[in-house]
This record gives C-alpha cells, sequence and structure tokens, in this order.
C-alpha cells in the first residue's frame, strides 16, 4: 500500500471524524466536569444505560431466531423476507415513532423502547444470519448424527453468538445515542422519557455551555466506546472470519409443521418495522381522517415536492457526496488496517465518530468552523458533507477491512512481482474484488446519512434537509405534507438496496 496515499486519506479521516472532538476538549473547565457528578446526570445515565441494554436483549431475543429462520431453514418465502428484514433498519425511527403513537397510542418509555427494539433489530438479524450460512456443514453432520438436528443446532449456537452479540453490541450504541426517538415521544405528552443525549443538547442549544456539553458527554462516549470495542473483537470470531477453500454449505434446517407459523412470525416483524408503517403514511398523506382519495394522495405528493424541494435535493446531495467519500476512505484504510501491522488495534481510533454521540459531534464541527476565515464553507453544504463523512465513514471502513480479510493476499503479492505498484495493485486488484463491499459501505453510509436527524440538528447549513423539515413540521401538526415527506425519504432510502436486488448477481456486503 502506498504509505503517502494511506497518509492522506487518515489525514482526511482525522480532519473529518476526529479533529472535531478533539477541538471541544481544550472548553472543558473544572467546574464541567464537577457537574458530571450531578444526581440529575447520574439519573439520566443510568436510565440511558437501562434502555440501551434492554432494547439490545429484545433485539437478541427477536433477531437472533429472525437471522436462522431466512437463513438455515426451509421456511416459505425466506428469500424474499431476508431483504425485507433489513427495511426497519433503513427507516428513521422518528417515522417509525410518528406511526406507532399514533396507532399503538403509546407514549413516553414504552414508546421509546418499542421502536428502536424494531429500529435495531435487523442488526442482530443481519449478523446472526451471515454466521449460520459460514457453518460448514461436515460440523453439523457430525452433531446431528450424533443427536439429530437439536443436537446440530445447540452444536451451532456457540458459533453464531460471538456475531449475535455483536450485532447486540451495535444496537445498544444505537439507542443510547440516539435522541430524536425521546424527543418525539416525550413531545407527545406525559410522561416524559428523558435520555442522556438529551442533556447534552441542552447544555448546548438552551445553557450555551459547550465546555459543559462536553463533560456531559464524556460518560456516554466512554459506555458506548465500551460496547463498541468488544464488538469489534466478537465480528472478528464470528462472520468475519474468511472460510476454507474445502467450505461445505449446510443443509436447511426443516422446520415441518412450524414452516408456516414460523413465516408469520417473520412476516409480522416485517409488517411492524416496515409494512404497516409506509401503509400508515400513505394513508394520511391521502386525507386520513377525511377519507382517503387517490387524489389527495396525489396533491400531497405535489405538495411535498413543492415545498420541501430543497430539502429534498440537498438531503441527497450531501449524503451522496458523503457516501462516495468515505467509500474512497474506506477503500484505502480499510485495506490499510487488515493488512498493516498492528491495523487492527487502530480499529478502537476509527470507531471513535461512532462511540461519540452525534450532538456533541455536531457541536464539534460548530466549534471547529464557525470562524470568519471559514465562514463560507460553514455557511454551506461542505461542512454538512464533512459532518456525515466523519459520522459514518467508520462503517464503510469496517466494512471493506472485513472484506479486505478474506480476499487472499496472493493475488496483491503477484500483482507485486509483475512489477504493478501499490495504487495499480489498489486499483486494478484490491478494488474490483471488493466492489460488493465496497458498494455495500456506499450504500450504507448513502442510507444512514439521508436518515439522520441527531447531528444536523445544531449545525445550520444541516437544517436545510428533508429530516429536519420532517422534525421542525410535525411539531406543528400531523399534516400530508408531512406523511408524504416521509414516504418520499422512505423511497430514497430503499432505492439503491432495491437497484442492486433487481441487477446484481452478487449479496450486497452491508455489515460492518
Amino acid at each position: 500500500m502506498s504509505r503517502p496515499l494511506v497518509a492522506l486519506a487518515a489525514a482526511l479521516f482525522v480532519l473529518a471524524g476526529l479533529a472535531p472532538l478533539a477541538a471541544m476538549l481544550p472548553r472543558v473547565e473544572g467546574a464541567d466536569l464537577a457537574a458530571i457528578y450531578a444526581p440529575r446526570n447520574l439519573e439520566l445515565l443510568g436510565r440511558t444505560l437501562l434502555y440501551g441494554a434492554s432494547v439490545a436483549l429484545i433485539a437478541t431475543a427477536v433477531g437472533l431466531p429472525f437471522g436462522f429462520l431466512v437463513a438455515r431453514t426451509d421456511m416459505p418465502f425466506a428469500a424474499l423476507l431476508r431483504p425485507l428484514g433489513i427495511a426497519p433498519l433503513l427507516i428513521p425511527p422518528m417515522i417509525l415513532a410518528m406511526v406507532w403513537t399514533v396507532l399503538a397510542d403509546i407514549r413516553g418509555a414504552p414508546a421509546a423502547y418499542a421502536v428502536s427494539s424494531v429500529s435495531t433489530f435487523p442488526l442482530v438479524a443481519l449478523f446472526s444470519a451471515r454466521a449460520f450460512e459460514r457453518i460448514d456443514a461436515r460440523r453439523e453432520e457430525a452433531a446431528r448424527i450424533a443427536g439429530g438436528w437439536r443436537a446440530a443446532l445447540r452444536a451451532d449456537l456457540p458459533l453464531v453468538w460471538p456475531s449475535t452479540a455483536c450485532g447486540a453490541c451495535f444496537a445498544f450504541v444505537f439507542t443510547v445515542n440516539d435522541f430524536s426517538v425521546a424527543d418525539y415521544v416525550s413531545w407527545l405528552g406525559q410522561p416524559k422519557f428523558s435520555v442522556y443525549a438529551a442533556e447534552i443538547f441542552a447544555n448546548w442549544r438552551i445553557e450555551s455551555r459547550p465546555g459543559l456539553a462536553v463533560a456531559t458527554a464524556l460518560p456516554l462516549l466512554v459506555v458506548t466506546l465500551a460496547a463498541l470495542v468488544p464488538a469489534l473483537v466478537l465480528r472478528r470470531r464470528g462472520a468475519m472470519a474468511s472460510v476454507s477453500g474445502d467450505f461445505r454449505q449446510p443443509e436447511p434446517f426443516e422446520l415441518g409443521p412450524w414452516r408456516w407459523p414460523a413465516f408469520l412470525f417473520c412476516l409480522a416483524l416485517v409488517s411492524i418495522g416496515a409494512l404497516i408503517p409506509a401503509a400508515r403514511l400513505v394513508w394520511e398523506a391521502g386525507g386520513a381522517a377525511r377519507g382517503f382519495e387517490f387524489a389527495r394522495l396525489g396533491g400531497a405528493f405535489s405538495l411535498a415536492i413543492e415545498r420541501g424541494r430543497e430539502d429534498l435535493a440537498n438531503s441527497v446531495v450531501y449524503s451522496l457526496s458523503a457516501a462516495t467519500a468515505c467509500a474512497a476512505l474506506a477503500l484505502v484504510l480499510g485495506h490499510a488496517l487488515e493488512r498493516a501491522r498492528g491495523g487492527r488495534w487502530l480499529e478502537s481510533l476509527v470507531v471513535l465518530p461512532i462511540g461519540a454521540p452525534a450532538v456533541l459531534l455536531s457541536v464539534g464541527v460548530i466549534v471547529l468552523w464557525n470562524h470568519d476565515w471559514s465562514a463560507r464553507f460553514y455557511d454551506e453544504g461542505g461542512v454538512v458533507v464533512l459532518l456525515l463523512a466523519g459520522r459514518f465513514a467508520a462503517f464503510a471502513v469496517l466494512i471493506l477491512s472485513a472484506a479486505t480479510a478474506a480476499l487472499d493476499p496472493r493475488l496483491e503479492e503477484a500483482a507485486h512481482l509483475a512489477g504493478a505498484g501499490p495504487i495499480r495493485t489498489l486499483v486494478r486488484i484490491v478494488a474490483p474484488s471488493l466492489r460488493s463491499a465496497l458498494l455495500g459501505g456506499w450504500i450504507g453510509v448513502f442510507v444512514l446519512s439521508l436518515r439522520e436527524l441527531d447531528a444536523t440538528m445544531l449545525t445550520p447549513a444541516a437544517n436545510r434537509t428533508a429530516m429536519f423539515r420532517i422534525f421542525n413540521q410535525v411539531h406543528f401538526g400531523r399534516d400530508d405534507f408531512v406523511a408524504a415527506m416521509a414516504l418520499l425519504i422512505l423511497f430514497l432510502v430503499v432505492l439503491p438496496g432495491a437497484l442492486w436486488s433487481l441487477f446484481a448477481r452478487r449479496r450486497l456486503e452491508l455489515l460492518p
């Protein structure tokens, strides 16, 4: 690998993801650190940890069987339900909250727990499904001969558990750092459900104390890193390990009379997380209580496109730009992390922007770039692309790092022996071999950027996005415009994966 190229990629990653966090540290004073131990902060931290751990457990209890059923059984329509199971993860959590607080008439903590569990169970399902597929058939056959299918399943679970736990760790991190769901379900009325991320937001927006906001965020940063570091270790023990050349695909488990109950279980999860919310939004956009009409539905979309055209265009452009930048960075850094000595230890630095609350990263961007010399950059879309790239580049880097681990290094060695330089080897040998993971990282960053709300709430330039427009508008009433805007976001989120499924013949790598 070209050292100047790696150094340039590392410098860009530091600028986007680490510099905003580092810029905040000098603003922390002794009084700010002492405020961490305030009873309110400790209570909020405990509540948030319980919230995250509970959601991770629920996501595991639901996601593990879902992953097993769609990946390793003869359940009807498993090939269709498996990609549909990703949809709840792609839908912005606040949109799920908008739908289910009305349909189920729940508020406060129960609504937050339910929405976050539905939104994060696909993480566990994705990791566990892939782990189940990578169990060698000979291992299973030996267990089955000794004790039947139940013995085979008992032998499989220890092999799948590291990947499942990795997915649960990511579900925990997503939950404890989320601000929008708790804010929305609390805004609807009592009982109020406050989380730790909301205190960070309040210390900056309401109290105007950046040092206190940073100090308040430190315990949450430590907790999320404590969950991410084991996740990085677990991912290498599970689905990310490369399979041997004589690997044999295991046979599907026969469910017998349980085939259709299993199908109904998986269909119910997909319906709760994606199909019902989409249908409800269509109904609201078409008139809802006034009576659904296709003419009203068309009018709502026309109004959304007319009034929200600029916000939608900004969201797409920012997300496309961030995804493209992250894919290029990930190809270089992901390959370097895997091939370089000690590279795996640097993964803990790579995940820092994920471990930091999105609100804190946004505050860091403001502190770093809100100056006279950078006013033009700060007031325009460049700062939004930098913010989104810094926030989500780690996902693309980890995806490419895992894909590089499964790539035979002898291909690169042969290229070097043939006289190809590091950059040419990367472009001509490595990139084509990793194109599925490369595109998966691109789509992952695009989708996460498009649905992001927390990181865009404080930066003025980022307020001109579709998700922020929905967040702002929904507080003034649930009208046809909000539902139509939400449907347009869902369409844009699902479109890249749908196009890949239609035209590609290889599975997309979406796991970090």
